[in-house]
């Protein structure tokens, strides 16, 4: 059994977030490779299924390696609260929408006053929802 490797707290720190890096590339790539289409985005399925059965291999191998660097350093892992992440979203969208104004859309050109109104009821309606989905992760 190999010693632990002694880093300083600093360095511990470092070395940490950037393996949460490389485990949330892993995370995202396999997310990619389950990812559906959606209302709003088309997704080209332009993988054979052995490269994407090899990627998974791969994703694993790598979450293994930061398994085993972590325990060689012994890194503690981050705690991630989904309240904070799903707020944090749903904030960013939120903040999104209300920037979005239909009547700031004339510097892209003109906008007839039928569309300002009709965009502005539909973000309205966005907003409304987005602030439901924001009260109801705060609720306990």
């Amino acid at each position: 059994m190999s010693e632990k490797l002694k880093l300083g707290e600093n360095h511990r720190r470092v070395v940490s977030v950037l393996l949460r890096g490389i485990e949330a590339t892993c995370d995202e790539v396999e997310a990619t490779l389950d990812e559906t289409a959606g209302v709003m985005r088309r997704v080209s399925d332009d993988l054979s299924t052995e490269q994407s059965k090899a990627l998974r291999r791969m994703s694993e191998a790598v979450r293994t390696e930061i398994r085993r660097i972590s325990s060689e350093i012994e890194l503690d892992p981050a705690m991630n609260s989904r309240r904070r992440r799903i707020r944090a979203l749903v904030s960013s969208a939120i903040v999104n929408l209300e920037e979005s104004d239909p009547k700031k859309l004339r510097g892209y050109g003109h906008l007839a006053e039928d569309a300002v109104k009709r965009l502005e009821n539909e973000f309205a309606k966005l907003l409304k929802m987005l602030d439901e989905m924001a009260e109801a992760v705060e609720r306990t």
